[in-house]
């Protein structure tokens, strides 16, 4: 079971890593600016390209020789589990990797071939921007964290009722393999968990309403509409995230409380039916919206000025083309450069507290079980 659920989610990420500039703007190659009329250019396909056979490659090797090992060594499950998260992050870091190599070629050959001399830089503000989104209203993040505080408040009523030892982690059989003793700190603490990750969405959908929006000076019109698109499939994403998670933990939790509605046979495939849908969910995003919307279609594009005018260069608060640092900007969520979805402004006191207060708490709650 483990082999085939890491083999999944290792193809999967193999994928997804590989393809990646496929989903990108073209005006942004490895986390640089490349001006429009640049975008096409001979070199940058090219480099797209190899990043994309070196990637899968790579990863598929990997995924070959980790299948070849675990299906003939016969390993223990803790020896399995603990070499797949291994595998796994050895996937990612060659991905990361070879990203940076690209990243750091791309913005010497910006430099050399001066890419932004002789162009008018433009940064385009729509005013009417922020009424013309169509995100999920906050009220419908917020139900499913009623419902979460109902189930702390249910799981206090029926606190004599349950178990001595309350479940704290299920195994890829979907039993449970470790336990906590019962208190009232360790009836509520799935629960909680799920209310801090349904926080975090919350704050996603929130952050978005809020975030400026980069336009392309040389593209307005079709830059708007993929923007707004953009945030729209993401809000709806993110809903969707919320209610699968509420669903699999509220469940979770509720046989905790009635071992009389367990099945060995829904525990066994509801984390498969949300690992499955969660990456199909991923998949679909990715490829019908790419990154800031940039493959959804716009009929009567605008007049393209590319050749006289680009977007304000805003390479130096790309930290390696990743990692967004600027104090000017009063975003706290910003549309990622390489990747599809959002970063925190990093420069901003309060995307620390967004980034490490949720991850803290959680870890806070699984240590003092």
């Amino acid at each position: 079971m483990i082999i085939l659920l890491f083999g999944f989610i290792l193809l999967f990420i193999t994928v997804l890593q590989a393809f990646m500039p496929t989903f990108l703007k073209q005006t942004e190659a490895f986390g640089v600016y490349v001006p429009e009329q640049y975008a096409k250019e001979e070199i940058i396909l090219r480099m797209k390209k190899r990043y994309t056979v070196v990637v899968f490659t790579a990863d598929l090797v990997i995924l070959a020789a980790y299948l070849l090992w675990a299906l003939t060594q016969n390993p223990t499950e803790e020896i399995l589990a603990l070499i797949s998260m291994g595998v796994l992050f050895t996937t990612l870091f060659i991905g990361i990797g070879y990203y940076f190599t690209m990243h750091v070629r791309v913005k010497k050959l910006k430099e050399e071939q001066k890419w932004m001399s002789n162009k008018k830089e433009v940064r385009v503000v729509d005013l009417q921007f922020q009424k013309k989104l169509q995100l999920i209203p906050r009220v419908v993040f917020i139900i499913p964290m009623i419902v979460t505080v109902g189930l702390i408040l249910y799981s206090f009523m029926k606190y004599p009722d349950m178990p001595e030892l309350i479940p704290t982690h299920w195994g890829p059989s979907g039993q449970p393999d470790a336990f906590s003793e019962k208190t009232y700190f360790s009836v509520i603490s799935l629960p909680l968990i799920l209310l801090v990750m349904q926080g975090v969405f919350l704050m996603m959908s929130e952050g978005m309403r809020f975030s400026g929006a980069k336009i392309n000076p040389a593209n307005k019109k079709t830059s708007v509409v993929q923007q707004l698109a953009f945030r729209k499939y993401t809000s709806w994403f993110a809903l969707f995230i919320t209610i699968s998670v509420t669903l699999l933990l509220g469940y979770l939790h509720l046989q905790t409380i009635h071992p009389e509605i367990s099945s060995s046979w829904i525990m066994f495939s509801l984390p498969l039916v949300f690992l499955v849908s969660t990456f199909i969910g991923v998949a679909i995003y990715t490829i019908k919206v790419g990154q800031n919307g940039s493959r959804i279609k716009v009929n009567g594009e605008s007049v393209r000025l590319e050749n006289e005018i680009a977007a304000a260069n805003d390479d130096k608060y790309w930290k390696g083309g990743m990692f967004y640092m600027n104090k000017d900007d009063p975003s706290i969520l910003v549309e990622k450069r390489f990747g599809v979805g959002w970063t925190l402004n990093f420069a901003k006191p309060l995307s620390w507290i967004v980034f490490f207060v949720p991850l803290f708490i959680i870890l806070a709650i699984v240590f003092l079980l």
